[in-house]
C-alpha cells in the first residue's frame, strides 16, 4: 500500500514538474508576495489503478471535490469566498483523516496534491497579509495538513511567518491554530526545533500554557512533547533552561482533559531520561505526578475516546512510535510506564486498523516482552502484557529478579524461556545455578555445555547481559552497587556480580585500578572501565551534603481539587520561578499517614495560600467535626499562626454564619483577585503579601478585602 501511494504521488509530480519547479525555490518574502498563484487551469487527474479499492474510491470521490475548492480559493474574487473557499478543502481533509482504517492513506494524498497545487504557499501568503479572520481559517487548514513533506516545505520558506505569528499571543482566534503548527513543527528536525526555540516559538508555547482553553493547552502539551521526543539533547537542555519542566506541571496537573495530561506526561519522562538534565527535572516536581496518574487510567477506555477523536482516531506513525521505545528500555519507571500505556492504546488502534505489525517492525515487542519478564512495577508490567495480547503475540513468564539466589529448576525456567531448551539438560546435569550462571565464560559454556556454534554463545550471552542488568542484587549487594553503576550507564549494571565476587563495593572502587577491572572483574570495554573509575574518583572528591532538619516551605497552598487544581498548580509554578519553595498535596502524598503529613506540612511552611475558586467552602458548612479537608487545613493555618493570602478566582463570599466557628477568622485576611489576563501583575501582587507585612493587617487596603464585602453587604 505505501509503495503504491508513493508512485501515485510520485506521478502526479510528474505531471506538475514543470509549473512548480521554479516555486520550490522561492524564498521567504517572494513566497508571501507571490505565492497565490496557484496553477490555472489544471486537468482532472485519474487515481491510479494500483491503489487499494477502497483508497481508490474514496479519492475519486474527494479530489475532484478539492480541486474545484482550490480553484475557487484562487480565484480570490474576496475574502469572504476566499475563506468559503478554505472551509470546504478543511473539510474534505477533515473527513479524510476520520476514515476508520484508511484514513491517513486517503489523508496524506490530499495533503501531498495540496502541497503540489501550490496550496501551502498560499496559506502562507494569507497567514502573512491577510485580515484577522482569513488568517484564522488558513491557519486551521495548514494545521490539518502538516504531513512529513509539508513540514519540510514550510521549514524551508514558512517558518518566518509562523513565528511571526506565534509573537501575537494574546489574540485568543490565532492561538488554537498556531499552536496547532508550532505543535507539527516541533517534530520536524532537530535543527527546525532549535530555530523554533531561539526565535520565539518555544516561548510562545510556555506562555499558552497558563491558559484555559482546552484546545491551545492539548497542543501545547503535545508540542512540548514532540520537542522532547524529536530535538534532541541540545535543545532538551534548552527547554529546561527557559523552565518547561515547571511548565508542565499545571498541564499534568490539569483535572479537565486527560489528553492533555498524557502528553505532558510524555514530554516531562523524556526529558527525565536525558542524564545530563535529570535532576533539575526532578526538582521541578513534576515527574511525581506521572506514575499516579497513569495508574488511575484505563487504556482500553482511553483507546476509544481516541478513536472517537478525529484528531487521534489515526493514532501514531512508525516514527513516533519507535521513538517510544528508548522510554520502554530506559531505566526510570516513570519512562516505562507512560511508554507502555502509550503503546496500550496505539495497539488498540492498530488492531482496528490491522496494522499491528508495526509493533515489530520499530522494536517494541521485545521490549514489552522485557518489560514483562523484568518490570518490578505492576502497573507497568500489566500495560505491557496487554499490549502482547492485543497484537497476537506470546506474553512471556515473569522472572523471579532475584538470579544470584536462583536454584537449578529456576535456571531451567529461564532457559526455555529464552529459547535454548536444547542445552536444559546440560545445565541440568552440571547444576548450573544462580551464581554460576552469572560467572559463567564462553569458554566454559563451549567445553563444559556443549554449545558449540560461536553464533548460538553470542545469542546466549546478549541474553544472560540483560538477565545480568535487569537483575535484583539486594541480597548480596549491601552497598547498592548495581544502582550506582546504572546511575552512570544502565547498562553498566550487568558488571555488578563481576564485582561483588571480587570483594569490591562501592566504598572500595575508586581503589581499584583499570588492571583489575579487566583481569579480575572481566570487564573487556576498556571506555567502561574508564567511565567506571572517573565516576568513583568524583564521587570521592565531591562535597558531601549533610541532611539537616527541613526549616519547612516557604508558601503552602490549599485549594479545592474540583474547582481550584489549575488555579493552585499556576500559583505552585509562578511561585517557583520567583525562587520560592512550594508545597502542594497531590494524589502521590495520599500514600501512607496523609493526615499527618497534611498537618505536618501546613504547620511547617511560613504562609498558607487558600485558593478560593467556585464552592470552595461549601463542604466546610456543616461540618462542625472538621472532617473536610480543606477546612481541616485552614483551620491548622489559623491556628499556628500563618500568614494566610486568600486568592480569589469566581468566588462569591459566603455570610460568615455559616461556616463552622473554628474557620471564621478567614475572613479577617485581605484576600487577592486572580486575573488570567494579568497573571504577572497578580503574582506581584501576591509575592508582596508573602514578603511584607501580615495579609491580616487591615490597614494593608486590599480591595478585595473581606473585611469590605461584608460590611457592605451588611448596610
Amino acid at each position: 500500500m505505501p509503495m503504491v501511494l508513493t508512485l501515485l504521488v510520485s506521478l502526479y509530480k510528474l505531471c506538475r514538474f514543470f509549473t512548480m519547479a521554479g516555486a520550490e525555490r522561492l524564498a521567504v518574502p517572494e513566497c508571501v508576495s507571490q505565492a497565490g498563484s496557484w496553477a490555472s487551469s489544471r486537468d482532472h487527474r485519474e487515481v491510479s489503478p494500483g491503489v487499494n479499492t477502497d483508497v481508490r474510491a474514496a479519492l475519486e470521490r474527494i479530489l475532484p471535490a478539492l480541486q474545484r475548492a482550490m480553484a475557487q480559493a484562487k480565484a480570490v474574487a474576496g475574502p469572504t469566498e476566499q475563506r468559503m473557499a478554505i472551509t470546504e478543502v478543511f473539510q474534505l481533509v477533515e473527513e479524510a483523516w476520520g476514515m476508520p482504517t484508511l484514513g491517513r492513506d486517503v489523508a496524506k494524498v490530499l495533503c501531498d496534491v495540496i502541497r503540489l497545487e501550490g496550496g501551502l504557499d498560499l496559506l502562507l501568503n494569507l497567514l502573512y497579509t491577510a485580515e484577522l479572520e482569513t488568517k484564522c481559517q488558513a491557519g486551521k487548514l495548514l494545521e490539518q495538513i502538516l504531513v512529513a513533506e509539508n513540514r519540510d516545505r514550510i521549514a524551508r520558506i514558512g517558518l518566518g511567518v509562523i513565528l511571526n505569528l506565534a509573537k501575537q499571543r494574546d489574540v485568543p482566534q490565532l492561538a488554537q491554530s498556531v499552536s496547532g503548527i508550532l505543535e507539527h513543527m516541533f517534530k520536524h528536525t532537530e535543527e527546525t526545533c532549535f530555530q523554533l526555540i531561539s526565535d520565539g516559538g518555544l516561548d510562545a508555547i510556555l506562555y499558552w500554557c497558563r491558559w484555559t482553553d482546552p484546545i491551545v493547552l492539548r497542543h501545547c502539551a503535545m508540542a512540548l512533547a514532540n520537542c522532547a521526543m524529536y530535538g534532541g539533547q541540545a535543545n532538551q537542555r534548552l527547554m529546561i533552561e527557559k523552565r518547561s519542566a515547571e511548565w508542565l506541571f499545571p498541564l499534568v496537573f490539569s483535572r479537565d482533559d486527560e489528553l492533555i495530561r498524557l502528553h505532558a506526561c510524555l514530554a516531562i519522562t523524556v526529558l527525565a531520561t536525558n542524564k545530563e538534565i535529570e535532576k533539575e527535572v526532578e526538582r521541578s516536581g513534576t515527574l511525581a505526578l506521572v506514575e499516579p496518574f497513569i495508574a488511575s487510567l484505563d487504556p482500553e477506555q482511553f483507546a476509544c475516546e481516541m478513536l472517537g477523536s478525529s484528531d487521534n482516531s489515526q493514532g501514531r506513525t512508525a516514527d513516533d512510535l519507535q521513538r517510544l521505545v528508548p522510554l520502554l528500555d530506559s531505566s526510570r519507571l516513570e519512562a516505562q510506564c507512560i511508554a507502555a500505556f502509550y503503546l496500550c492504546t496505539e495497539a488498540a488502534i492498530k488492531t482496528r486498523q490491522k496494522k499491528t505489525k508495526i509493533f515489530s517492525e520499530t522494536g517494541a515487542t521485545q521490549s514489552l516482552k522485557r518489560i514483562v519478564c523484568y518490570s518490578t512495577s505492576s502497573t507497568t508490567s500489566s500495560l505491557a502484557k496487554k499490549v502482547l495480547r492485543m497484537i497476537g503475540e506470546e506474553v512471556p513468564r515473569r522472572i523471579l529478579p532475584t538470579v544470584p539466589n536462583w536454584k537449578p529448576c529456576e535456571v531451567q525456567t529461564w532457559l526455555q524461556q529464552i529459547g535454548f531448551n536444547k542445552y536444559c539438560q546440560s545445565f541440568l546435569d552440571h547444576q548450573v545455578d544462580g551464581d554460576i550462571l552469572l560467572r559463567l565464560t564462553e569458554e566454559e559454556l563451549q567445553e563444559d555445555l556443549g554449545i558449540d556454534s560461536s553464533i548460538t554463545r553470542k545469542r546466549f550471552f546478549r541474553e544472560l547481559t540483560e538477565l545480568k542488568t535487569f537483575a535484583n542484587y539486594s541480597t548480596c549487594d549491601r552497598s547498592n552497587l548495581a544502582d550506582w553503576l546504572g546511575g552512570i550507564d544502565p547498562k553498566f549494571r550487568q558488571y555488578t556480580y563481576n564485582l561483588l565476587t571480587c570483594g569490591i563495593n562501592r566504598n572500595f572502587l575508586h581503589r581499584v585500578t583499570e588492571q583489575q577491572l579487566q583481569e579480575d572483574c572481566h570487564i573487556h570495554t576498556g571506555f567502561h572501565r574508564v567511565r567506571i573509575l572517573t565516576a568513583a574518583r568524583e564521587t570521592l572528591h565531591s562535597p558531601i551534603t549533610l541532611q539537616t532538619a527541613s526549616d519547612g516551605t516557604d508558601v503552602f497552598i490549599s485549594y479545592r481539587r474540583s474547582t481550584g487544581s489549575q488555579l493552585a498548580s499556576l500559583l505552585k509554578v509562578h511561585l517557583q520561578l520567583h525562587g520560592f519553595s512550594v508545597f502542594i498535596d497531590v494524589e502521590k502524598l495520599e500514600a501512607g499517614k496523609f493526615e499527618d503529613k497534611l498537618i505536618q506540612s501546613v504547620m511547617s511552611a511560613r504562609n498558607f495560600v487558600l485558593v478560593l475558586s467556585p464552592n470552595t467552602l461549601d463542604k466546610c458548612m456543616g461540618d462542625p467535626e472538621c472532617k473536610d479537608w480543606v477546612h481541616k487545613e485552614i483551620v491548622t493555618a489559623l491556628n499556628s499562626g500563618k500568614n494566610i493570602v486568600p486568592v480569589t478566582d469566581h468566588f462569591e463570599w459566603p455570610d460568615p454564619e455559616t461556616l463552622p466557628e473554628d474557620m471564621r477568622a478567614v475572613l479577617k485576611f485581605n484576600g487577592i483577585k486572580w486575573s488570567h489576563e494579568y497573571q504577572e501583575a497578580t503574582i506581584d501582587k501576591i509575592i508582596r503579601f508573602l514578603q511584607g507585612r501580615s495579609s491580616r493587617d487591615s490597614s494593608a487596603g486590599s480591595e478585595n478585602s473581606l473585611d469590605c464585602l461584608i460590611s457592605l453587604g451588611q448596610t
